[in-house]
């Protein structure tokens, strides 16, 4: 079972034992984008049920909804300290009966076999302190705890972490032979406190990825970050420019091609290319 580097090496142990536990709940607590959604994902995938669905609750639908349609998988439950207090009794129910009630008929208790994975950017002890969180819940949830600190406070393990999300980045965009960053480039990264934690790396060496020319990443490569916060979303949508210009090059400008073999919806693509400027070009 592959430990991945977004795990922390404190948590690893515990989080093998929890992907080994089939049906004991979860809490994944820490700031936001340190990659509490990433590891619970890992969980689901590494235990019993990774074939069966993971799905992720949304706060605008019912729970016990939700909980059904998990059903032999698991649910993950975002931000469990932002959720009414009558969901939160209402999964505690669950968690005791493994049952829900149904939304149409409350005297309808149907069984249901769906493993529970929670993640909070809050203290919720201090919550239940003032009465916004159910103590209750709160102990059934801290059976299996991880804690995911910033990148900050992982110093020793970020060059892991970042050849790892290279290596990832390059898979999935097939320029495998970038394996590393120059001296330079290491230097400015080591150097930036990364307020954004993962999320933010990850889109700053998803940017550097698509960009480097050569077999390791420069500080060419990379974003204007370190003087100034970086914009998430104006580093997402340079990518995203970048990355429709390379699909319509590789499929010869073609439209309905690119969309064929990549699986992009056509009007979603030409949304694309509209909002980014981008013309024909043969």
């Amino acid at each position: 079972m592959e430990m991945v580097h977004f795990i922390p090496s404190s948590q690893r142990r515990l989080a093998l034992l929890a992907a080994q536990a089939d049906t004991a709940p979860a809490l994944i607590c820490g700031a936001s984008g340190t990659g509490k959604g990433a590891i619970a994902r890992w969980i689901h995938a590494n235990g019993p049920r990774a074939a069966r669905v993971f799905l992720a609750a949304k706060q605008d639908k019912p729970l016990s909804d939700q909980i059904l349609n998990a059903q032999g998988g698991t649910l993950m439950i975002p931000e469990i300290g932002e959720w009414p207090l009558s969901e939160q009794k209402n999964l505690l129910t669950y968690l005791k009966t493994r049952s829900v009630s149904q939304t149409d008929n409350n005297n309808i208790a149907t069984l249901a076999n769906v493993r529970i994975i929670c993640t909070t950017s809050q203290s919720l002890e201090g919550r239940a302190q003032g009465g916004l969180f159910n103590m209750e819940l709160l102990e059934k949830l801290n059976i299996f705890r991880i804690e995911m600190p910033p990148l900050t406070k992982r110093t020793d393990e970020f060059s892991d972490i970042v050849l790892g999300i290279v290596g990832e980045i390059t898979r999935e965009l097939h320029k495998e032979h970038i394996r590393t960053l120059s001296v330079e480039a290491w230097n400015r990264l080591k150097s930036y406190d990364w307020p954004g934690n993962l999320r933010e790396l990850r889109n700053v060496l998803r940017l550097a990825v698509t960009t480097c020319k050569e077999d390791e990443i420069h500080t060419t490569d990379l974003p204007d970050f370190g003087y100034a916060r970086i914009d998430f979303r104006a580093t997402r949508e340079q990518f995203e420019k970048i990355y429709i210009l390379k699909l319509l090059k590789t499929f010869d400008w073609e439209i309905d091609k690119t969309c064929r073999l990549t699986r992009i919806d056509k009007s979603a693509l030409l949304f694309k290319m509209k909002h980014y400027g981008i013309t024909l070009n043969r």
